[in-house]
């Protein structure tokens, strides 16, 4: 368009040149004066729009870092990340403005003169654009249980506390993507948080963000080993089986990975591998369920049961169920910062989404004791037994949906997550203001 119109100006003037009639001319040279404003404007206006989308980009990325850093000198770090990034976008000193409301919502604003090219000619040597930011400091997530509810409105219900269930929590809380309901029993939580509406729950808070996934981006360390086979392979507690067509042994780095083809059953009682391994420890159950036989008690060290597969079979934790069942699965995850699975005790494959495949039921004689993560991101697990952290230090639960029935223990603390690498979201979100 610019062009189009510089090269009508042209033949104008091509033409004023060539006029002999006065009065022609003076009409034409009061004409050309609108035109030459108006291409000028449209020129200038660009320029300034689009170093005022810079200037937007720059304030939200300083904002939200000194928003991150939450500490008395966030609007020095605010400062510092805007000087560093405007640098060679613009010839002017910047002054932006950082206040906060309580360290929990924080603002900034700034304004810029960008000088023009063409509206000189009346006088306009410059326009100011102005870029403001709004950065909301919202409760980081250190639930022990959390439930992602994945595609459902905030109006459903994804965790739901049936019964009397008991719950004692040391520094954690539970939280859901959708709504929370404590049927019957306020549940005693210290915090029942939910993006929709927490009901009947102990210590509520609604309308809370929603907690994004950040565990899916795990998947990418599973290296599959077993092709097609499916035929599955006994363990019993106290040593590390021989390798075989369904026991792969493979070294990853400083860890061992051993990839069961098919359903992984374990037996017996005492520590799977025989006691702490020396070195981490990953089973990958491809294309299986993990079976824990009656009367188990089964406990591991520095060791992560990771559950993946082609969407074809089952993938579950099953507990024996009925009269008189009963099982004991006690996980204790890696700790060496330098393996990806730190802090991991317990993780399903997020591209296993088949319900059927991947829901889980546990009966009244479930004893499941976990440090550490266990991710069941897609998973909807109701239960009738028991959950709990392994040797009182950190945990999390994490499924799609979670409901219990009867009398269930869940006892959770998260009091030492630094020392075996359990991550959380932080919970910093940026709204930019129009």
């Amino acid at each position: 368009m610019l062009a189009h119109l510089t090269k009508i100006g042209t033949i104008a003037v091509s033409r004023f040149r060539q006029s002999r009639d006065g009065a022609v001319a003076m009409t034409f040279a009061l004409a050309l004066i609108p035109m030459v404003v108006a291409v000028g404007a449209a020129v200038d206006y660009s320029r300034a729009n689009a170093f005022k989308t810079v200037l937007q980009t720059v304030l939200d990325t300083s904002l939200l870092a000194g928003a991150k850093d939450g500490s008395s000198s966030w609007s020095t770090v605010a400062l510092n990340t805007f000087t560093a990034n405007i640098a060679g976008k613009t010839s002017a000193t910047l002054t932006p403005t950082f206040t906060t409301a309580n360290n929990v919502t924080y603002d900034a604003t700034v304004s810029a003169a960008v000088p023009t090219s063409f509206l000189g000619v009346i006088n306009v040597h410059s326009m100011t654009v102005t870029a403001k930011a709004t950065a909301q400091a919202s409760p980081g997530d250190n639930s022990c249980i959390l439930t992602l509810d994945k595609g459902q409105p905030l109006s459903h219900v994804g965790l739901v506390l049936n019964g009397a269930p008991v719950i004692n929590l040391a520094g954690c809380s539970i939280r859901t993507n959708t709504g929370l309901n404590c049927n019957g029993h306020d549940g005693n939580a210290t915090k029942s948080i939910a993006a929709g509406t927490a009901s009947g729950c102990a210590n509520p808070t609604s309308n809370a963000p929603a907690v994004p996934d950040i565990y899916t981006d795990l998947a990418k360390n599973i290296t599959p080993k077993c092709g097609t086979l499916k035929s599955g392979f006994d363990w019993a507690a106290g040593s590390i089986p021989a390798t075989g067509p369904a026991f792969i042994r493979v070294t990853v780095g400083d860890y061992t990975e051993y990839h069961v083809c098919g359903d992984l059953n374990l037996s017996g009682t005492g520590a799977l591998t025989g006691g702490t391994p020396a070195s981490d420890v990953i089973i990958v159950i491809e294309n299986g369920s993990l079976n824990i036989a009656n009367n188990a008690s089964i406990s591991t060290s520095k060791t992560a049961i990771v559950m993946t597969g082609d969407a074809t079979a089952q993938s579950k934790i099953n507990f024996p169920n009925g009269n008189g069942k009963e099982a004991t699965l006690n996980l204790s995850p890696p700790t060496d910062a330098a393996n990806p699975w730190q802090g991991v005790a317990l993780y399903q494959d997020p591209k296993l989404t088949n319900h059927g495949l991947i829901d889980n039921t546990w009966g009244p004689g479930m004893n499941f004791n976990a440090d550490g993560l266990v991710y069941l991101g897609n998973s909807n697990v109701t239960t009738d037994g028991d959950t709990s952290s392994n040797n009182s230090r950190c945990t999390k639960f994490v499924m799609n949906q979670f409901t219990t029935n009867g009398h269930v223990d869940l006892n959770f603390q998260q009091t030492n997550c630094s020392a075996i690498g359990l991550k959380q979201w932080g919970g910093i979100t940026v709204h930019l203001t129009k």
